[in-house]
C-alpha cells in the first residue's frame, strides 16, 4: 500500500523545494559516484514532480488572467491531475 499526503505550498516554496532538489541531485552524483544507493533517481523524480505542479499553477494562472475557467459565481476552478493524485 502506497501512503500518501496533501502539503499546502506557495509557488515560491515551490521553487525552492525544486532549487533544494537539485542541489541533492548534484551532491548525490559527488557521495553516491558509483550509483550503489541510486538517490539521484528519486531526487530527479521529486524535481520532475515539483515542476510538472508548477507548470500547472503558472497554467492555471495565466488561464485565470485571461479570463477563462471561471465559473458563474466567479470562481476559479482548477483542473487536477487524475495521474497526479
Amino acid at each position: 500500500m502506497v501512503s500518501t499526503a496533501t502539503i499546502k505550498l506557495t509557488k515560491a516554496e515551490i521553487d525552492r523545494v525544486v532549487r533544494s532538489l537539485v542541489l541533492s541531485i548534484k551532491v548525490s552524483d559527488v557521495f553516491d559516484y558509483k550509483n550503489q544507493t541510486d538517490e539521484k533517481a528519486f531526487f530527479t523524480t521529486l524535481k520532475d514532480d515539483f515542476v510538472k505542479i508548477k507548470r500547472m499553477l503558472d497554467d492555471g494562472e495565466q488561464e485565470y488572467r485571461n479570463g477563462n475557467g471561471m465559473t458563474e459565481d466567479k470562481y476559479y476552478t482548477v483542473q487536477v491531475c487524475e495521474e497526479c493524485e
